[in-house]
């Protein structure tokens, strides 16, 4: 790998980094599950996730400029959608991922304790 591949793979990294920390949010990974299959006016969106509209719009924005939303308006209704299907399913991916950790872990654990009965 030259000097300038290094470079972009630094920054590459730092922008993923950048998009992890903003999805580090249980209400943030929510709202992106919510758009998965199409986008949402926000009153839906906080009615689903039971939040408040403050509390949503604070969510929002940092999604938004972490360019993982855009936001379409009519008139005074606000719509939003996920800038590209594959934020959702990295997510998934990562979801699938803990899903199998946890199985494993629950098989040991579940193992260990027949060994402690034995």
């Amino acid at each position: 790998m030259n000097n300038k591949e290094a470079k972009e793979e630094d920054e590459m990294t730092i922008l993923q980094a950048e998009i992890c920390k903003v999805l580090a949010h249980p209400k943030r990974l929510q709202i992106v599950y919510a758009l998965r299959s199409r986008e949402r006016y926000v009153g839906e969106l906080a009615q689903q996730l039971e939040l408040p509209y403050a509390n949503l719009s604070q969510h929002l924005r940092a999604l938004h400029a972490a360019g993982i939303v855009e936001a379409r308006h009519e008139g005074k209704y606000s719509y939003y959608r996920l800038t590209t299907p594959q934020i959702a399913e990295a997510c998934e991916v990562v979801r699938q991922a803990l899903q199998e950790r946890l199985k494993r872990l629950g098989l040991s654990a579940y193992a260990n304790h027949l060994k402690e009965r034995i």
